[in-house]
């Protein structure tokens, strides 16, 4: 086998890029991984991508081949949800792994999968026990087979979607009708996690207003995924016209979500303000604690988490990096741009660093309705500052991908910028960040006239992608730089616009 499904952060790949033979293989890699760390106990669960049943299945076959006990959910769940099945099998079965069978927001033609290993910790290239991914690709690429072991046990878990949703809102402090009086449009992308969200907001007093609720893994109206440019309208004027106090867009596996109301979609950065004040509330962040956030939450946002006391700390993007770093350096909480928020979870004498998405929702519907001027006071601050939101281009190869950032990132440094591909201790960014004019400080922040900073990184699941991003105070000089990063993009490099 000359190449493999295996990416940064998980496994990820088009449905017909690999045969029946080849995803078994991957498990089987997967699984002799496994048993090198005490594994005995695996969870597969799904979420509602056409190419998710076929792979699951494969998987479970695998496993109970190489003896391993197996509990499984059939039902398609969100991400979260999914490592909430791991964690409470891990409260019985301490050696669990977990693999969720997901491509996250990507289109309907992809399919992966996201592991965790014991207790219920993500993996990914160069992180985790024995380096992760990068030994599971060792051991994919070998000449060794894996006999077939007794023993192997399967059990199917039945309606975990309940006890996930008691789970969440005991951990948000919401009781029953906390929510009352409150009006919510959820649009869930046709992706798996709109029907365990609209549980939890009916059980919490909510009126929900629904949008692509019903599971669809063709995904009718494009890549479930709520950042992309556009994608929100529909839900933001459902909510102009039926008065609603804020607007959910949740993407196709549920761990990404996005906040808004009638106005349109908040940063993540300000989004994550009330979230800290009441996860200070509870105890659960303390002053000085770190909070991760990734290289796209704007500096005014981050003087706002300075002023709450908590210690912003610059991590790289990466769900299973950034979940390893928050248990190394003690984190409670940190936020992505792209609506990835992560939690310190317990649940009966464990504790992980991971997603729980409807945790984050009800923290946030929370603090607006116990503050009735939140939505006023969070768009007061985004005013402030100018997004592009992420926009991406796709390019005839990698070559061509690679000489299209390298141009760009020239350009802004040859405007005065400094580019940083790396965090203070060392650790690769995964890409550039370019400021100009400011200066950050946990408390304070410092801005010129006609600052800006930006992201700019290549896509790891996705072939020939660039990933854009800039934040500026001046909206006409915001979209200066996204016009002339566009040109750069389409003209010079003949890039075409991708979700």
């Amino acid at each position: 086998m000359t190449h493999d499904p295996i990416k940064v952060y998980d496994a990820r790949w088009e449905v017909d890029d690999f045969d029946d033979a080849q995803v078994t293989r991957l498990f089987e890699a997967t699984l002799a991984y496994g048993r090198l760390l005490g594994v005995d106990t695996v969870t597969f669960t799904r979420d509602a991508r056409l190419g998710g049943p076929r792979v699951m299945e494969l998987g479970i076959r695998e496993a109970l081949r190489m003896g391993f006990r197996v509990v499984a959910c059939a039902d398609p769940i969100s991400t979260p949800q999914g490592y909430f099945v791991t964690l409470r099998t891990t409260a019985r079965h301490p050696n669990t792994m977990g693999l969720v069978v997901t491509a996250s927001h990507n289109p309907a033609q992809y399919v992966g999968v996201k592991f965790t290993v014991p207790t219920v910790r993500a993996i990914g290239l160069d992180c985790g026990p024995l380096g992760g991914l990068t030994k599971v690709r060792e051991i994919y690429h070998s000449d060794e087979r894996f006999a077939a072991q007794r023993g192997g046990e399967f059990y199917l878990l039945s309606h975990p979607t309940d006890e996930y949703v008691e789970y969440s809102l005991e951990a948000a402090g919401v009781k029953p009708g906390t929510l009352a009086g409150m009006t919510v449009v959820l649009d869930a992308f046709n992706g798996s996690a709109g029907a365990e969200i609209w549980h939890a907001l009916d059980r919490a007093g909510a009126r929900v207003l629904p949008l692509r609720w019903v599971p669809d893994g063709n995904f009718p109206t494009g890549s479930p995924n709520p950042t992309s440019q556009g994608k929100m309208r529909p839900a933001v004027e459902l909510a102009g016209r039926e008065n609603a106090d804020v607007v959910l867009g949740v993407d196709g596996d549920g761990d990404r979500v996005v906040f808004g109301d009638r106005r349109g979609i908040l940063s993540a950065g300000f989004v994550t303000v009330p979230i800290l004040r009441a996860l200070i509330e509870e105890g659960e962040v303390t002053r000085g604690a770190p909070v991760l956030y990734d290289p796209k939450v704007n500096p005014l946002a981050l003087a706002d988490w300075g002023k709450l006391g908590v210690a912003p700390l610059l991590f790289r993007n990466g769900h299973s990096q950034i979940k390893q770093y928050m248990t190394q350096v003690g984190a409670a909480a940190g936020a992505e741009e792209s609506g990835h928020y992560y939690h310190r979870l317990r649940y009966q004498g464990l504790t992980i660093s991971g997603e729980n998405s409807i945790l984050t929702v009800l923290l946030f519907l929370k603090a607006v309705k116990e503050s009735p001027g939140l939505m006023d006071a969070l768009w007061a601050d985004q005013e402030q500052v100018f997004t592009t939101g992420e926009f991406n281009y796709q390019f005839s190869d990698d070559s061509v991908r690679d000489r299209a950032l390298e141009t760009a990132i020239r350009r802004f440094t040859a405007d005065g910028a400094t580019a940083r591909s790396a965090t203070d201790d060392g650790i690769d960014l995964e890409g550039t960040v370019v400021n100009r004019g400011v200066a950050l400080a946990p408390g304070r922040v410092a801005l010129d006239e006609r600052w800006y900073s930006g992201y700019f990184r290549v896509a790891t699941n996705e072939k020939g992608v660039v990933r854009s991003y800039l934040s500026t105070g001046d909206a006409v000089f915001g979209r200066e730089l996204e016009r002339l990063t566009r040109d750069l993009m389409e003209r010079e490099f003949h890039g075409q616009v991708v979700d």
